[in-house]
């Protein structure tokens, strides 16, 4: 009798943890809808770009990935030729608008011509091998991409390694031992939780959707619930273009595991936690629920385009849909200035 409830007791203490680890691993096992986007613009082709033993490559690594795995790919590129110079987490380059466009800025200052990614889909490994466009963009149909795919990493590697030295000429030979995997980058100038006063009294504008559901959608919760001034704009503009027509914010957002969100905007990030705490709206009052802090969450803001200052609110507020995340931002601004 007492060995049964033991084991009843051990079970009910390990579930939570082994939920954690399935979360998780769901969070990075697969790729992410922005990646999934990315990738959809890619024609691919039987060869490896031309040139990619000549130019510079940037890797794009899905979180999965473990630092031994990409060491093992450094050290297969480095022997093919594949200058890889930086390796990047996928979910900070493809968080948005605004971390899209810094690193592009980023890898046009290294030079980078080639994009590598490597995906883990379950059991299988994938490559894929691209031109990058020097645009916040990364990528284009246009450019013929090659990709491979194997349950074994290090026979993938050999694939990528076979196919590169049979036929491309090696021009890189000063190639890292090692991946370089930190970057510095400042996506903003300053963050504030507090909204500014101008919301009351210019017009804001709202990037506009890029399919007319979504917009449709878009244009149906910010006429019943956002109460300032604000119109619809092309989302390619610029901030300096923005700020040209008289605009002094815009509503923004990041896409991305919510950990990586927090980094992106400025917070806390020795703040370390499996979870996060989000607060959201039911008939206007503020209620608090969790988050696994690896999972995919949407976090609104606005952002000032003359000085690059982002206005985030006083409480972290992402959520699972942009509908939701929206919703909490507004009330949160709703809330604070009294409207």
């Amino acid at each position: 009798m007492n060995k049964t409830v033991s084991n009843k007791i051990t079970v009910v203490r390990i579930l939570p943890f082994l939920t954690f680890l399935i979360l998780t691993w769901s969070a990075g096992a697969q790729p992410s809808y922005e990646e999934n986007k990315l990738t959809a613009n890619l024609t691919f082709g039987s060869s490896l770009p031309g040139g990619l033993l000549s130019g510079r490559s940037l890797v794009l690594y899905e979180s999965s990935f473990t630092s031994q795995e990409l060491q093992e790919a450094q050290k297969y590129f480095q022997q093919a030729g594949i200058d890889a110079v930086s390796y990047i987490d996928i979910d900070y380059v493809l968080a948005g608008t605004d971390p899209s466009r810094v690193f592009a800025g980023y890898f046009n200052t290294r030079v980078i011509k080639f994009l590598i990614i490597l995906q883990k889909n379950g059991k299988e490994y994938q490559s894929i091998f691209t031109e990058y466009t020097g645009t916040k963009n990364f990528v284009s149909k246009e450019k013929t991409s090659w990709k491979q795919s194997n349950t074994s990493l290090v026979e993938l590697l050999r694939t990528i390694y076979r196919f590169a030295i049979s036929t491309q000429k090696k021009e890189n030979y000063l190639i890292n031992d090692v991946p370089e995997t930190g970057f510095v980058l400042n996506f903003f100038r300053q963050q504030a939780e507090k909204f500014p006063l101008d919301v009351r009294n210019y017009k804001s504008a709202i990037p506009r959707w890029g399919n007319e559901a979504d917009q449709k959608e878009l244009e149906a919760i910010l006429n019943e619930n956002l109460p300032v001034k604000y119109e619809f704009v092309d989302p390619d503009l610029t901030d300096a273009e923005l700020e040209g027509k008289g605009y002094r914010l815009v509503l923004r957002f990041v896409h991305t595991r919510g950990d990586v969100a927090r980094e992106i905007l400025g917070y806390d990030a020795t703040q370390k936690s499996s979870s996060l705490l989000t607060t959201y709206f039911v008939n206007g009052e503020a209620k608090i629920k969790t988050i696994p802090a690896k999972k995919m969450v949407y976090k609104f803001y606005f952002k000032n385009p003359e000085y690059g200052n982002i206005f985030v609110g006083s409480k972290w507020d992402a959520d699972e849909t942009w509908q939701d995340a929206l919703k909490n931002l507004i009330y949160s601004l709703r809330s604070e200035l009294r409207f």
